[in-house]
């Protein structure tokens, strides 16, 4: 497995009383599919993946990534691990080119040092012609050879849409070389024709059998086209997982969160 999650808690302790926002959560991500984390506002999803991304660590259970534990790594160290994530409603840094949002993703971060620069620029050079090839191939890969992005790569990134940004942002993350990407919502606020292109972005992501996708989505149509396994997440709790048809088919599921009776 790429990831498992052992009986992860989370207690909040307020000036009366406490509660548990995650309670036991346990489950897999299988490596080279697609995992998709659904359940109501408040259930836990986002705090979750703040655990397994290491901004949050007062939690109880243990984080396991390509077997290895990270639950006491910092957020860059867990990075450097191998996982990329995609934060909710976070888009391109506007007054960047496009193709230096790209190139901020990179995880060589060799020529931000002046001082280094200095001494090694030949190196540094060479690195950042590396750079942007890495990010054109990205984007013909993702988009089609000959793609606008390519032809767009020096616009800076306020002259894109909202829905353009959020697909540039997932394919930014592959500038990373990551190995699991945590993706919190990529098609919310982005209209029909851009949440299909997302859909066929992070199916060639995942298309080399090397990359893994744990996502959080409340667009239950997308999930049932996109995700190998579905997991619920209610009240801090996995209230039940399978495929797509068999969590999206539960009564239980259809009752507590789609409103399904």
């Amino acid at each position: 497995m790429m990831l498992e999650l052992n009986k992860i808690t989370l207690s909040f302790i307020g000036t009366k009383d406490s509660f548990k926002i995650l309670d036991g959560v346990s489950f897999s991500v299988e490596k080279g599919k697609i995992t998709a984390l659904i359940g109501s506002n408040g259930s836990g999803k986002t705090t979750l993946f703040n655990v397994i991304s290491g901004f949050q660590k007062e939690y109880s259970g243990n984080v396991i990534f390509g077997g290895i534990p990270i639950s006491t790594l910092s957020p860059s160290q867990i990075a450097q691990k191998g996982i990329g994530r995609l934060f909710q409603g976070k888009l391109l840094f506007q007054d960047l080119t496009l193709l230096d949002n790209m190139k901020l993703a990179s995880n060589d971060c060799s020529g931000e040092s002046p001082f280094a620069y200095f001494i090694n620029k030949k190196r540094i050079d060479k690195r950042e012609r590396e750079k942007e090839k890495q990010a054109v191939d990205i984007l013909n890969r993702l988009f089609g050879m000959d793609n606008k992005y390519v032809k767009m790569i020096h616009r800076m990134g306020a002259e894109f849409s909202y829905g353009e940004q959020r697909l540039i942002s997932l394919a930014r993350l592959l500038m990373g070389n990551y190995t699991l990407l945590l993706l919190d919502e990529p098609t919310s606020g982005v209209n029909p024709v851009l949440i299909n292109s997302i859909q066929q972005i992070i199916r060639r992501i995942v298309s080399d059998g090397k990359t893994t996708v744990l996502l959080i989505e409340h667009n239950m149509p997308f999930v049932g086209n996109i995700a190998d396994r579905c997991v619920y997440l209610s009240d801090g709790r996995i209230q039940h997982q399978g495929t797509p048809k068999e969590v999206l088919d539960n009564q239980v599921v259809k009752n507590s969160y789609l409103g399904i009776v």
